[in-house]
């Protein structure tokens, strides 16, 4: 990564100006997987008189993005599926079998698949004018716009590899196995390419008074308008049955089974807003805030929606009672408290409309299109409402050497989309339209606790950061007559209904010796079988002693330390993050004859010789009653990661200046170094139950900074 910037100006006109590279490679050898960027930056201020100012900024980027024709999910599904015996490459350096789906990994990682490429250019510009009204103290205008233009290509270019299997017998050496090509792949080469663009149009305007009278009232007047259009379409081809792999353009593919489609959009958001504040010497705080909000989302009738909101606080250290008695150490503490709404419109387009589909049938040897309703409108469908309240406590002590500050927070979202399709009998036919009627409450906390200090040329800085936060279903369209422990009203979102695993059953006696009845999941007890909590207490093991769990795979807690130091010319920080209260789904589902088998499944694995009472015996394909849903396949994803660690120096500016440079800084720094987690299957931030996901890369860094 390179980047070139000039800062300079005069007193009426400051400039920035930047030049940008990046280039990234992947994990693979010989990857057909890359990132290249470029841009560029460029912005100017200037006063044009003293009551007028402008401001523009214009940015340009271009992203490339490199990819083998196949995905990275599929890619890390074969790496997971691998078996020893299965080589990658032969002794003689030829690839070998696929896996599945003519998937060898490091043939599937280059460009011997084909290509797919990926091109973004940006282009956004931002415009200001500030104007104070003369005559008028403290008031002013600024008027704000923003043009972006943005432009997608892609072209996906397939074609057929070899592959080699063992045939029978030896090579003339006696060791290298008389080796079988085989073509996997398309049949022949084929052609995806698709064009799309797109335009944001943001204009805005915002009128804004904020004085002090008599030095200890203050008031804050805004009011505000922001008007958002959005409008773009796209294009896409397909052809196959090229005759050769040299030429990967268009005019070359065949006229059999080609297709072109394309498609545009328009969309568009008007918010009013406004603000009024007001403030007793800092002291007594008090704030009225407000939204008026459209958007194209709703019909004509809900289309707007009005969302309020108050703030009040206190700076209790200001009190003459506080300065008095806690004041020399306790020196800052602030009380505040909130309440607002917001609107939500991001869900699906036009969903009260009676929208149409394109089809096609075949009549009389002749294709026809056809349309055919794609949904049941809902003409009152309106914003989704987030009700806000919060009471937060900020303060320092020792002049801000030590500080805190602490937030408890309620949230309520009403008016969430939901279909009560679960209530509705699936024999009535009915598929009915998406309503207001969801209810879901999240609540909390947050906290920064820190302190600074030093001592000459060695300065600190240590701070510690987190957020508690569990939200729970208040009401949504849930089927009736689940026992109460199976019912996700009452509980987090995307909680897993599954059986309390119980142990194993070690051995023919301990099956013999059980008292509950299985017969209801499965009719053939065995030794290394899982065993299951009867929780309804019937004296069988049947699905309604399956349980809701009370975490999904979000975090309860997530939160960081932040170490900093200075000595000298040198710097150091430190990032350490961490989470708690989520559960990581392992599923053995690929497990058996079509794959390998995870280290933590099988070295713990129930054996004749290891006849474990802890952890099952080995299954094929998940192909047991206990080899999913129940709670022994849920694991904790706490963890600590040491995400960040940087290291600087500074070289003496009475060296620098010698040669012009007004500052140079070296840096080395490392991104993901370590991990502790009492889960070693996966990583604990994914949540991919297989393993099939592009793992977060361990990166260092060394760079040099240099400013003129």
């Amino acid at each position: 990564r390179y980047n070139l910037q000039l800062i300079g100006g005069s007193e009426n006109v400051k400039y920035l100006t930047s030049l940008g590279y990046q280039n990234q490679d992947a994990y693979y050898k010989d990857a057909a997987t890359g990132y290249k960027q470029y841009d560029f930056r460029i912005n100017v201020d200037a006063n044009i008189n003293k009551y007028m100012k402008v401001g523009l900024g214009i940015m340009a980027r271009e992203e490339a993005r490199f990819f083998p024709t196949v995905g990275a999910g599929a890619i890390f599904r074969m790496q997971m599926r691998g078996k020893p015996n299965q080589p990658a490459y032969w002794p003689n350096g030829l690839p070998g079998p696929d896996i599945e789906n003519g998937q060898n990994p490091v043939v599937v990682t280059t460009n011997q698949t084909g290509y797919d490429r990926d091109t973004r250019d940006y282009i956004q510009t931002t415009g200001n004018l500030e104007i104070k009204i003369p005559g008028v103290e403290g008031l002013k205008f600024t008027g704000t716009a923003a043009i972006d233009k943005y432009i997608r290509s892609t072209k996906r270019w397939q074609t057929p590899w070899t592959l080699y299997q063992k045939g029978s017998g030896f090579e003339a050496d006696g060791v290298t196995p008389v080796l079988v090509p085989s073509l996997r792949g398309p049949a022949e080469p084929n052609l995806n390419q698709s064009s799309s663009n797109q335009l944001n149009i943001l204009l805005g305007g915002v009128l804004n008074y904020d004085k002090t009278f008599n030095d200890v009232h203050t008031l804050n007047v805004v009011a505000g308008v922001n008007r958002e259009t959005i409008e773009g379409d796209n294009f896409s081809a397909y052809r196959r049955f090229f005759i050769s792999t040299a030429i990967d353009q268009l005019f070359a593919g065949g006229d059999l089974q080609k297709d072109n489609s394309g498609g545009a959009f328009e969309r568009a958001r008007l918010n009013y807003f406004g603000r009024v504040a007001y403030n007793y010497k800092e002291k007594y705080l008090a704030e009225f805030l407000w939204r008026y909000d459209g958007s194209y989302i709703f019909p004509e009738d809900t289309r707007f929606g009005f969302f309020p909101g108050i703030m009040l606080g206190w700076v209790v250290s200001e009190e003459n009672f506080w300065k008095n008695s806690l004041g020399s150490t306790f020196d800052f503490f602030k009380v505040r408290g909130s309440w607002g709404q917001l609107g939500n419109d991001q869900i699906g387009e036009y969903q009260f409309l009676s929208t149409y589909g394109f089809s096609s049938y075949i009549i009389g040897q002749t294709e026809y299109k056809t349309l055919f309703e794609t949904r049941v409108p809902n003409e009152n469908i309106t914003w989704e409402i987030a009700n806000n309240s919060n009471l937060g406590f900020e303060g320092q002590f020792l002049q801000g050497k030590i500080f805190f500050e602490f937030d408890l927070f309620y949230n309520k979202r009403t008016n969430i989309l939901w279909q009560r399709n679960a209530s509705v009998p699936q024999s009535t036919g009915l598929n009915l339209p998406a309503e207001n009627i969801g209810e879901v409450e999240n609540k909390g906390f947050d906290l920064n606790l820190g302190l600074k200090g030093g001592r000459g040329e060695f300065q600190y800085s240590a701070s510690v950061n987190g957020g508690y936060a569990k939200n729970s279903i208040l009401f949504w369209d849930e089927s009736p007559g689940a026992p109460e422990w199976q019912m996700s009203t009452g509980r987090p979102i995307n909680t897993s209904l599954v059986y309390k695993y119980d142990g194993v059953f070690p051995d023919q006696q301990s099956i013999d010796a059980e008292t509950l009845d299985y017969s209801a999941i499965t009719n053939n007890l065995r030794p290394g079988d899982m065993k299951y909590q009867d929780h309804d207490g019937d004296g069988k093991i049947t699905p309604e002693d399956r349980v809701r769990l009370d975490n999904n795979n979000i975090p309860l807690f997530q939160g960081g330390v932040n170490l900093n130091a200075n000595f000298k010319g040198f710097d150091l920080a430190i990032l350490f993050q961490g989470a708690a209260g989520a559960r990581q789904f392992i599923s053995a589902g690929e497990s058996g004859n079509i794959g390998n088998f995870l280290s933590d499944i099988y070295d713990d694995r129930w054996t004749i010789d290891n006849p474990s009472s802890v952890d099952p015996r080995l299954a094929n394909r998940s192909d047991q009653y206990w080899s999913g849903g129940n709670t022994y396949w849920f694991r904790s994803s706490d963890y600590i990661r040491l995400k960040n660690v940087e290291i600087g120096y500074n070289l003496p500016a009475t060296l620098t200046q010698k040669i012009g440079i007004k500052n140079a800084r070296f840096y080395v720094n490392g991104l993901n170094l370590l991990t502790w987690s009492k889960n070693q299957v996966y990583d604990p931030e994914s949540d991919n139950s297989l393993g099939q996901y592009y793992p977060q890369a361990r990166v260092i860094n060394t760079g040099l900074s240099v400013s003129f």
